[in-house]
């Protein structure tokens, strides 16, 4: 059967060329391989009682057709890292960082979400999978003892065991000197609605503070320490202190 990429929908209820175009897509015979028009056109078969198409459709993993769905309109670098999961899973190669939900050293570390952490920030501190619960966020700080950062401490110390807290800052922040009515003007540049802004604000969010950054680290991250400390949910047993990291060499400066 001759067929062109885009001319499976031409079938109607046949349902033995619904079949053989959806086996071909699945193979890569004569058809780019594509999980999803396979699935499509086999369902349609098996649904008008082709009893091999309803076979060949058991073998195909919907999860596998729903990541090649949204893999259309997802970056080629996101793709990259979904691809890559597949293998990592399929060669086991999580079997070295398995470890329980319970940190080994029993401390929690809030720091930045910036790139130059990711791995600095563990390898500097000498970390491995499981020994600590880290809570990242912009800046690293806390600017209101009830948002989602604070919550996380919270469960982590009468959760999950911690008893001791690093807050930890790093030098050249992004967070530090961020003006928040430049955030404002991109988002209306990115096409963020006037009256969305507006609502907001007649809803009591003081957006200007925060999307407001810091004009100072070390005085940000003391005040955080300052805020946990103090939380009238924390425990006065738990150990809070601060601390500055050197973006380039993990260096890590005791600040209170």
């Amino acid at each position: 059967m001759n067929c062109k990429q885009n001319d499976f929908n031409i079938y109607g209820d046949d349902a033995e060329a619904l079949f053989s175009v959806g086996r071909r897509f699945l193979n890569g015979n004569g058809l780019e391989k594509d999980l999803v028009k396979a699935h499509d056109l086999l369902s349609k078969a098996a649904a008008l009682g082709h009893v091999q198409a309803k076979a060949l459709l058991d073998t195909i993993d919907p999860g596998d057709t729903a990541v090649e769905e949204a893999d259309e309109q997802l970056s080629a670098d996101l793709r990259e890292m979904l691809e890559y999961n597949k293998q990592f899973v399929k060669t086991r190669g999580y079997e070295k960082y398995v470890t329980s939900k319970f940190p080994d050293k029993k401390i929690a570390i809030v720091t930045c979400m910036d790139t130059r952490l990711v791995k600095l920030l563990p390898a500097a501190l000498g970390l491995k999978n499981g020994d600590v619960k880290i809570i990242r966020n912009a800046g690293g700080t806390i600017t209101n003892p009830f948002d989602s950062t604070m919550r996380s401490l919270l469960v982590a110390i009468y959760e999950l065991g911690v008893n001791e807290i690093m807050i930890i800052g790093h030098t050249g922040c992004g967070v530090q000197g961020m003006d928040s009515q430049e955030m404002l003007h991109l988002m209306k540049e990115r096409g963020v609605d006037d009256e969305h802004i507006s609502l907001m604000k007649h809803c009591g969010i003081d957006l200007d503070s925060w999307l407001h950054g810091f004009d100072d680290t070390d005085a940000a991250i003391l005040e955080t320490v300052d805020l946990v400390k103090n939380h009238p949910l924390i425990p006065k047993d738990i150990t809070v202190r601060g601390y500055i990291m050197d973006s380039t060499t993990g260096e890590l400066t005791i600040k209170g």
